[in-house]
């Protein structure tokens, strides 16, 4: 008959041994995770730069520039040109809560609204895809003469 010392002694190893075991599977997916998280950060990248590549060599800002919207960022709004009479009702509703909130910011001597505070202001779920849906908003509003972008990624009211 074995001792109860041994008995609890061999389930302890075993118990180490799986917990060793799950410890590198946590580094094994952490890694994965990082490596994953580093894709899609470089494909934003690359699909701003091509926006803007495309934005460029259109030559005129009131040139729309047809490109696909990504899957993450959802369906593309479709955003009209600023002009005297218009107003924030002809928005999306969502590029309406945008423009509202850096005209607040401004009033209120703000800087400028970052793509974070405009995914937090729209309650949208904290996740990189949904800042870079609020940045992606945000950017077609400078295109069409809504915002302004004076520094990357800094957004203020448009200027008269």
């Amino acid at each position: 008959m074995p001792s109860v010392l041994g008995v609890l002694e061999k389930r302890e190893r075993v118990a180490l041994a799986r917990a060793e075991e799950l410890r590198s599977e946590v580094e094994r997916l952490q890694a994965a995770l990082a490596e994953a998280e580093e894709a899609a950060r470089r494909a934003v990248i690359a699909r701003e730069e091509t926006v803007e590549a495309l934005a460029e060599a259109a030559g005129a800002v009131d040139a729309p520039v047809e490109v696909p919207a990504a899957g993450a960022a959802g369906p593309r709004v479709k955003v009209p040109l600023w002009c005297e009479g218009v107003g924030t009702g002809e928005l999306p509703l969502d590029c309406a809560r945008i423009v509202a909130l850096v005209e607040r910011d401004a009033a209120g001597g703000g800087e400028g609204v970052r793509a974070r505070a405009m995914r937090e202001h729209l309650g949208w779920a904290s996740s990189d895809a949904k800042e870079q849906a609020a940045r992606f908003r945000a950017k077609r509003l400078v295109e069409r003469g809504w915002l302004t972008e004076q520094r990357p990624g800094l957004f203020r009211p448009r200027t008269a």
